[in-house]
């Protein structure tokens, strides 16, 4: 699986592939909630390890995109 944009579904933003898990929602669950990479998957039962990496990777690639993003809040 990989990181995906549909303009279909979450308005475009960045999901995990097959999940419709935004890269944003990990990333706040991550950063700013404290959770970790495996406690993250406990949250979001459909990602494996490897997805909740994939997408932080993918949220750290792209940050500044992320932080000038005026979408909705996320919510983890």
């Amino acid at each position: 699986m990989g990181i995906v944009r549909d303009s279909a579904h979450s308005n475009g933003a960045p999901t995990v592939e097959g999940t419709g898990i935004r890269v944003k929602d990990i990333a706040v669950a991550y950063e700013h909630s404290g959770y970790e990479p495996d406690e993250i998957t406990q949250l979001y039962p459909d990602l494996t390890l490897a997805d909740v990496h994939r997408a932080l990777a993918y949220y750290y690639d792209h940050i500044d995109d992320f932080r000038s993003s005026s979408s909705e809040p996320a919510s983890a």
